[in-house]
């Protein structure tokens, strides 16, 4: 059983704000960076290649993460670590 936070699961009040963390920082990397279009381009690259591979190739390593709007969006802006991340999510949230 998850504890509450007004009727909101408190592992995914901790997921958004670590995910929004994420974000606010990787747009401050991506606008400080010489060629932000670039960097932009590079880590959405990394990530959809990241997602894909955990989506079928992740099955042989007990892995496994749907393709859908909230996971492709989720590795287009964070890239690797955000795709680490919502792995590290779902083996910790069905192991529960």
């Amino acid at each position: 059983m998850q504890a509450d936070y007004n009727g909101i699961a408190l592992g995914k009040v901790i997921f958004y704000t670590i995910a929004a963390a994420a974000f606010i920082g990787i747009m401050i990397y991506y606008m400080r960076s010489k060629k932000p279009a670039l960097s932009a381009f590079k880590g959405m690259s990394s990530g959809a290649a990241a997602l894909l591979a955990v989506h079928f190739l992740g099955g042989y390593a007990g892995l496994s993460l749907p393709l859908n709007f909230f996971t492709t969006v989720v590795s287009l802006i964070l890239g690797i670590p955000g795709v680490a991340f919502m792995t590290l999510i779902e083996k910790l949230m069905v192991n529960t």
